[in-house]
């Protein structure tokens, strides 16, 4: 919708004596649901002269407030501080709050619903392209072969995994009411509560930045008895056999022959090389042996 220079003029001095925009849209004689509509369009010429009509206003009050102050007044020192604990709250929940996540919700939300770009880059306005092609194809119950398929030979730039990954990511973003696990939801929540948590540390609130802290944890199970675990090893039932014959476990046995001529000719005390043999069962262990081997 066009105006003339005068009715944004109109605009901003109505907004000024805060008029709404039904009653604006009287005094300007157009129709109401045409002027709503464009009022709420992105980047709506006649929602930013509202906005600056009522700022500008609230700018010219500040600034009369701010001498009276200066002179002394503590009425209005102290609505300077109030205004400046507002916007100092209003900016640090704006850094907290601010989700880029939800931020490209929105702006796919304003382009598949009024072909809205915006800003947007053109690689992001090509991805919500692909997203919104396979919403269409699915809704008219296309198989999700048919669909991949398709945006293979509508971008065939793109892989068959890739375009399967659109097509996951479609039906993501397209049925918002898949239930959540109960685990995700309580780390959203805890998430939550930590942001606001840090705002009322900010504020020097610490009793409820206190409190919120401790709800954030007891969301995220801090402090509750863990479960019983039973080892792995013990439910690991596999047999286990012990062996003193190496080709039961495929490895081949030794000539005893050459172990004792290598065991006779090393650089030791006989009584040692009979105890080798002895071990790796070369020759027999008398009995009268047995103790003093093993003292």
């Amino acid at each position: 919708m066009q105006l003339s220079p005068e009715q944004y003029n109109d605009i901003e001095q109505l907004a000024a004596i805060n008029y709404s925009i039904s009653q604006i849209s009287m005094y300007l004689d157009i129709d109401y649901n045409q002027f709503h509509q464009a009022f709420n369009e992105p980047d709506s010429p006649i929602r930013y002269h509202y906005d600056r009509g009522k700022l500008i206003t609230q700018a010219e009050i500040d600034k009369a407030n701010l001498k009276r102050a200066k002179d002394g007044n503590m009425t209005s020192i102290q609505q300077w501080k109030k205004d400046a604990n507002f916007q100092n709250l209003e900016n640090l929940k704006k850094q907290v709050f601010y989700d880029k996540q939800q931020s490209d919700y929105e702006q796919l939300q304003g382009l598949i619903e009024r072909g809205y770009t915006g800003n947007m880059p053109e690689k992001t306005v090509l991805y919500y392209e692909q997203v919104d092609f396979i919403r269409c194809l699915y809704n008219k119950y296309e198989s999700k072969s048919y669909v991949i398929n398709a945006v293979v030979v509508q971008w065939p730039n793109l892989s068959k995994y890739q375009a399967t990954q659109l097509y996951y990511e479609s039906l993501n973003f397209f049925n918002l009411d898949n239930p959540v696990k109960v685990e995700a939801w309580a780390n959203i929540y805890a998430d939550r509560l930590d942001n606001m948590s840090r705002i009322c540390y900010e504020l020097n609130d610490f009793e409820t930045a206190r409190r919120l802290t401790m709800d954030s944890a007891k969301l995220r199970g801090v402090g509750k008895d863990k479960p019983n675990e039973v080892p792995d090893e013990l439910l690991d039932r596999r047999p286990v056999f012990f062996t003193m014959k190496l080709r039961e476990i495929g490895i081949p046995e030794i000539n005893r022959n050459e172990l004792a001529s290598l065991i006779d000719n090393l650089p030791i005390s006989e009584r040692q090389k009979s105890k080798f043999k002895r071990e790796a069962m070369i020759e027999d262990v008398p009995f009268e042996f047995m103790d003093h081997d093993q003292e």
